[in-house]
């Protein structure tokens, strides 16, 4: 598994061995189209000892929730759905490889990774199923975090008293030729939106 940026797929048959090697290649982990049907994420991954290949690629896929109900509980559902034959990763006539699935319960009250029994899983594939419930830093945000911009902001984790990150934005300005301030603002938008 190898990966450096964030790619953001629009068609769903993108999702196929016959690409993933090539993502593999390219360095790139996949964001899903919007509403696609099980999978939010999939990080493609190939066996160190063989030729990356059509033939040798499998994947992580992984799925997101954001809603409070999605605790420290596994829900078999969300697994089901992540089906590789269904999703396309594999053509209904292949010997797909071991795939990981993963769901990720952002807003579970507590923190815990569960896996599932190995006689849970599916008969046409091999899978490793984890469930990862919570996140240390993680709030959701209700009606009144709406009213200002500033109290949905001040949520998200900030850098700006790390002294890394004030001597990169001192250099930065000094740099710029005069143009600091307004780098340094779109630079401070794009780190705090990620």
């Amino acid at each position: 598994m190898w990966f450096n940026h964030v790619i953001r797929i629009h068609k769903s048959t993108l999702i196929n061995v016959e690409y993933l090697w090539r993502f593999i290649t390219r360095g790139a982990m996949i964001i899903c189209t919007h509403n696609q049907a099980g999978v939010d994420i999939i990080i493609p991954l190939c066996l160190k000892t063989e030729k990356l290949s059509p033939k040798t690629v499998s994947a992580i896929l992984i799925q997101v929730k954001n809603a409070s109900n999605y605790g420290n509980k596994i829900k078999t559902k969300l697994f089901e759905k992540l089906c590789p034959f269904d999703l396309g990763v594999f053509d209904q006539d292949a010997t797909p490889r071991p795939v990981i699935r993963m769901v990720f319960a952002l807003a579970s009250q507590e923190s815990e990774v569960l896996f599932r029994e190995a006689d849970e899983t599916c008969d046409e594939f091999t899978a490793f199923d984890i469930w990862c419930a919570g996140l240390s830093c993680f709030r959701s945000v209700d009606e009144e975090d709406l009213a200002s911009p500033e109290s949905t902001t001040s949520r998200s984790p900030t850098v700006r008293n790390d002294p890394d990150y004030v001597d990169f934005i001192e250099q930065l300005g000094e740099s710029s030729n005069g143009k600091g301030r307004i780098v340094t603002g779109l630079r401070e938008r794009r780190m705090m939106s990620v």
